[in-house]
């Protein structure tokens, strides 16, 4: 078993100017209808759509991307029944990840100072190509 980290962060500010800019053709293009909902349209949402695009950044890049790169909603961002954040793939980001060897993938968001960050770890199985051994 081995695992991959994937980082990124997002200004905040960036997507409230996305959002006062295009509206709902921003966040319908790369959201779901859950994550809509769950970052409302109030005053915080664009803190809540930045962790969200950050989480997905971080996802694709754990990733091995060769000719087909999943749409933006085919990675999701959820809340487990206790409050953690959680990572949901559909579609292509499934079938690549699956195809990889990834088996579970842990998400972590913060937001401060006007970023957003997100860290995701995922656990591989033996075989996954890309990993560098050291000699020693």
């Amino acid at each position: 078993m081995s695992i991959l980290v994937g980082i990124d962060v997002q200004a905040i500010d960036e997507v409230e100017a996305s959002i006062k800019e295009f509206g709902a053709r921003y966040t319908h293009r790369l959201f779901t209808d859950y994550e809509i909902a769950s970052c409302g349209d109030g005053r915080g949402a664009a803190s809540g759509f930045a962790g969200r695009f950050a989480a997905k950044e971080a996802v694709l890049k754990i990733l091995e991307l060769n000719e087909t790169v999943p749409r933006w909603k085919s990675i999701e961002v959820r809340r487990s029944l206790g409050g953690r954040p959680e990572v949901a793939l559909q579609g292509a980001a499934a079938k690549i990840a699956r195809s990889q060897g990834i088996e579970e993938i842990f998400l972590s968001i913060s937001h401060g100072g006007g970023i957003a960050s997100a860290t995701v770890i995922a656990q591989v199985t033996q075989g996954r190509i890309g990993a560098r051994k050291w000699a020693t």
